[in-house]
């Protein structure tokens, strides 16, 4: 942090001496002049141009004549900026300005009043921020240069007036902090760049329309898309967002040690964008309130245009949105001015940010990445002389979510309710119930150029894929384990039968131990967990209704209530990416019917028919690595397995029963019921082609609630419309949507397929059920 300054006067300067004055009143002005004068030099000559520098459209609607006269009638005279940097009372202990702040005028750039008061409080209340001064000789130097990089007329006094800014907002910057930090003059910056015009010149040529107006096009584009940042508004979004999560939430959120520190560093070097896991409509605003209370370079989030709402759109985009249309591939003007509106802002390292599934997770596991912002913010960094891209997955991880009951509610066929700031408002209000901790962690980070030949002026489609693949494991590396989530795995496991704390305990043991040997990412309260850690979660979790809790027997026990699976699997699903390839690997154990490396063989590809099953629920590795991770987890958990399962049949089975825990039912049997009911409900329809999925969706819905009734599927975490979603990318990768008599037999043998694995599913399930039960027995003899 640089020392406040009180003496605005240049050292070993000699002639005359313009002071360029940033005031928005008479109260500042007064400050300036005096501090000029308290510290004039003896004999020293100065000038003093006041000037509201701030105010933008003010200070270029006004013409600088003063400072014309000043440059035209002194010899080199020595430009010197200067502001009054006034300092917040609230306590920082680097914290923004809280609402209460905002509300009695305590923030960063007070008004009028509230300078008054600080003023009469006395103290160390303000101080004179001082930029970097500069010769009429060295800003003539500079002017020139200016106008030959990004064209333009050489206006020496405007660029004066420029250059005056920009340094004292760097000046400031250095005492208030990165929290500050916004882009200024941001249409003179980007309609004037070469890259701009020339491609304004290519369209001009091809569509007959002239420059003028194709620019005046370009400008009304950018200030339709832009974010226009202030202080204010970073103060204000920070603020709402401290006040939505301290509603619910531990104060304190959880961080992996040294990643803002990491963070902070990489922002400094390179340019960076931010892709977050979607959960919660808190997530935006959240990310907001990190950055600034870590005072870091603010975010500028990007937001469908529909986003910019009354009352809390122009909230949103004072603090960094940027609002985009939802298509805009034909607007060759918008996509210009975007591309390089993007290229702008990654050159003076402001961070960009949005969410990496494109919208919130219903399911609570990671949905697969939408390409088109990562192709076109990866596109504007398509040169050789572009800053090196890096892209930065952020895992956020709840407790629990404020809006689970609404995703539950959708899963079973219930319709979205339509966003409004009404609706946003009755949202905030609603954030009540005490939902546990927040947990963030950053990946270790795509760096594009590993990726992509940047001389290309575009990227490859397959290049983009696998960018967003790697975007996608590394957010689900970073994922911790959760408290809640290992809860939510057991309890679904057992289904609707109500189990007692020490099974509940034993069972939790057991998947710490695997974790503990695999290295999986976990929270600090998993790491430190301990009876009492289980039974304040399990009462949180009853106090939301997520499970049910019976007290009233001769020992609590706890249970999965009525028709609450979903919500249950929410939670268990923030963890089961680190089970999956074990849990195939049970299920593959199974198949095994040969001996020797037959055997090995007919697992091997076992194993694989399942993963292919499941792409489009999770994120596999290519053929290949996943074996290898396969048998990795498998040494780690029965080491000479290979030798169990040459042996054949019975070997295997042994092998199987012997493992803890078994994963292959408690991770994978709800998607493998859900692709049952979907492809039961297929076989059903008509000969015909399946063109209404929504209408195949709802049938589905309607029989796996049946199906749940009858007690055929586990429990109605398997009646989802998202799983039903990735069962028809099944059936339409097999063909199985159409008409004839091929598809109607293909769909037959898928129906008889998942039955095979689910009846495999159910084995598993039975194995774990026995072995608990001969523990059970066992203590109580």
């Amino acid at each position: 942090m640089q020392e406040k300054r009180s003496n605005p006067w240049p050292e070993n300067i000699s002639g005359t001496v313009v002071f360029i004055a940033d005031n928005i009143n008479r109260t500042e002005k007064r400050l300036l002049e005096s501090a000029i004068r308290k510290n004039q030099p003896k004999g020293a000559d100065f000038h003093i141009v006041h000037r509201q520098l701030r105010n933008t459209k003010s200070s270029a609607s006004r013409v600088n004549t003063q400072l014309l006269r000043l440059s035209e009638t002194n010899d080199n005279p020595y430009f010197v900026p200067i502001r009054v940097c006034w300092q917040s009372l609230a306590p920082r202990n680097m914290q923004g300005v809280s609402l209460k702040d905002l509300i009695t005028g305590n923030r960063e750039y007070p008004g009028w009043l509230k300078q008054q008061i600080i003023l009469r409080q006395g103290g160390d209340s303000h101080s004179i921020t001082v930029g970097q001064g500069a010769s009429l000789e060295q800003l003539k130097e500079a002017s020139a240069q200016h106008a030959r990089k990004h064209g333009g007329e050489d206006n020496l006094i405007k660029y004066i007036d420029r250059s005056a800014f920009l340094a004292l907002e760097k000046a400031e910057r250095k005492v208030k902090g990165a929290r500050y930090k916004i882009p200024q003059l941001l249409s003179d910056e980007v309609i004037r760049k070469p890259a701009v015009i020339k491609a304004l010149t290519e369209i001009s040529k091809s569509s007959g329309r002239s420059m003028d107006s194709l620019i005046k096009e370009a400008k009304l584009c950018l200030d339709e898309m832009s974010a226009k940042p202030t202080t204010l508004g970073t103060d204000l979004a920070a603020a709402l967002g401290r006040f939505m999560y301290t509603r619910g939430f531990d104060n304190n959120i959880d961080y992996a040690e040294g990643d803002i520190e990491r963070i902070r560093t990489l922002l400094a070097e390179k340019p960076v964008a931010f892709l977050f896991t979607h959960k919660s409509h808190i997530d935006g605003f959240l990310l907001m309130t990190i950055f600034h209370d870590q005072n870091l370079t603010p975010l500028h989030l990007f937001g469908g245009i529909n986003m910019n709402m009354p009352g809390i759109g122009p909230i949103l985009r004072r603090s960094g949105a940027i609002f985009i249309r939802r298509s805009f591939q034909n607007d060759a003007v918008y996509k210009v001015v975007f591309k390089n509106y993007i290229d702008y802002l990654g050159e003076k390292r402001f961070p960009l940010m949005w969410a990496l599934e494109g919208t919130r997770s219903r399911t609570g596991k990671l949905m697969p990445p939408r390409f088109g912002l990562i192709n076109y913010v990866v596109s504007a960094h398509m040169r050789d002389d572009a800053p090196d891209l890096i892209l930065m997955p952020v895992s956020i991880t709840y407790d629990q979510v404020p809006e689970v009951a609404d995703y539950d509610a959708l899963q079973a066929g219930g319709k979205k309710r339509p966003e409004s700031t009404s609706w946003f408002m009755e949202y905030i209000s609603g954030l009540k119930n005490p939902h546990g901790k927040i947990h963030v962690r950053f990946g270790e980070g795509v760096t594009i150029s590993e990726h992509l030949d940047r001389s290309s002026p575009t990227p490859q489609t397959r290049d983009i894929q696998k960018i967003a693949f790697e975007l996608a494991v590394d957010a689900n590396n970073a994922t911790p384990i959760t408290v809640n989530s290992l809860i939510c795995y057991v309890i679904l496991e057992h289904g609707h039968k109500a189990i007692t704390f020490a099974e509940m305990h034993t069972d939790i043991q057991e998947l710490l131990q695997l974790i503990d040997k695999l290295g999986f990412s976990t929270t600090l309260d998993v790491q430190n967990l301990n009876e009492i850690g289980i039974r304040k979660c399990l009462q949180e979790l009853g106090t939301t209704g997520v499970i049910d809790i019976f007290n009233d027997g001769i020992e609590s026990v706890y249970m999965l209530p009525t028709d609450a699976g979903r919500t249950a699997a929410y939670y268990r699903n923030g963890l089961i990416h680190f089970f999956i390839t074990s849990a195939i690997a049970d299920l593959a154990l199974l198949a095994v019917t040969e001996t020797g490396d037959e055997a090995i063989a007919q697992f091997h590809n076992e194993a694989l028919r399942l993963r292919d099953i499941f792409k489009y629920e999770f994120f596999f590795e290519g053929s290949s690595a996943f074996i290898v991770l396969l048998e990795h987890e498998l040494d780690i958990r029965a080491p000479g397995w290979k030798d169990s399962v040459r042996e054949g049949y019975k070997a295997t089975r042994k092998l199987v029963t012997a493992l803890e825990p078994i994963l292959g039912h408690g991770t994978l049997r709800p998607f493998i019921e859900a692709y049952l009911v979907l492809a039961r409900a297929l076989r059903m329809q008509a000969v015909g082609e399946i063109s209404d999925q929504k209408q195949l969706i709802n049938h589905a819905l309607t029989l796996g609630k049946q199906r749940v009734l009858q007690k055929r599927i586990h429990c109605e975490e398997s009646v989802s419309g998202s799983y039903f979603e990735n069962a028809i990318k099944i059936a339409e990768n097999q063909d199985l949507l159409k008409a004839g008599d091929e598809a109607v037999a293909g769909r037959q043998r898928w129906l008889e397929e998942l039955r095979e694995i689910s009846a495999n599913a159910r084995l598993l399930a039975s194995i774990a059920d026995a072995k608990r039960l001969a523990v059970r027995t066992q203590l109580e003899k």
